[in-house]
């Protein structure tokens, strides 16, 4: 026995030598109990994105119906103003009123998307946390050896635990 090399242990003191079986069963539980804190993550970062993009929908609702509905009518008023006021055509003033129209519809939808985009990003904790979730369990996957002779190993070849 003294000729063989002695796994390293990383601190924790083992009753028995391990085997493929308790090595993988103690796999399995840490990618499942994984699983279940990615699913929590995901599911508390969901509700978060639907409150934070709460704003966002009501105003563009709210910037489409105004479009939709009493502005034609104000912008159709507005040009006919402006004709009667300058002495240029009724279709001039339909024009500007029309751009007039146009531009205040996007900053409307302007300010909705800038919303919309920062509520959609409280998703990016759940990717990144994923991603580190997957590195972790390839490098758990890629450390389990084929042979029970190890080389020790260093702080930085053992992986990151899972949060």
């Amino acid at each position: 026995m003294d000729c063989e090399t002695k796994m390293n242990t990383n601190g924790r003191i083992r009753d028995e030598e391990p085997n493929v079986a308790t090595s993988f069963s103690g796999l399995a539980h840490d990618v499942i109990e994984l699983s279940e804190l990615q699913a929590q993550l995901f599911a508390h970062d969901v509700k978060s994105t639907g409150q934070k993009t709460r704003t966002a929908l009501v105003l563009s609702v709210v910037g489409l119906c105004v479009l939709l509905g009493a502005v034609p009518v104000l912008l159709i008023a507005l040009g006919e103003f402006i004709a009667e006021q300058t002495g240029w055509p009724q279709s001039a003033g339909l024009a500007i009123a029309a751009v007039l129209g146009i531009v205040t519809s996007a900053v409307l939808l302007g300010v909705a998307r800038n919303r919309l985009s920062a509520g959609l990003n409280s998703l990016q904790q759940s990717r990144d946390e994923f991603s580190r979730n997957i590195a972790w369990i390839k490098a758990s996957l890629r450390s389990q050896p084929a042979n029970p002779t190890m080389k020790p190993t260093t702080r930085a070849d053992v992986p990151p635990r899972p949060r």
